[in-house]
């Protein structure tokens, strides 16, 4: 991972942890979202969109303590950020 990619991992990182802040519990697939996250995408955009997408499904189906988030919620996102940078 280049330097913009640990750039975008670390904005990725900040997203999800304040995710687990504000809804008081632990994202358990954390690192793996984020290292998709920062391979797929380059943009700290995308980054916001996808997490901001991200809290508004953990709002939705979170329980008590922690929450994984399953690889088909992500992966439509990332997708459709990379379709965004493709074409900006």
């Amino acid at each position: 991972m280049g330097e913009s990619g640990s750039r975008i991992a670390e904005r990725a990182l900040m997203h999800l942890e304040a995710i687990e802040c504000a809804h008081d519990l632990r994202i358990t697939n954390k690192s793996e979202i984020v290292s998709e996250i920062a391979c797929r995408v380059s943009d700290e955009r995308s980054v916001l969109v996808i997490c901001t997408s991200l809290n508004t499904w953990v709002a939705m189906n979170r329980t008590d303590g922690s929450i994984f988030i399953p690889r088909e919620v992500l992966e439509p996102l990332i997708e459709l950020a990379e379709i965004r940078e493709r074409s900006a």
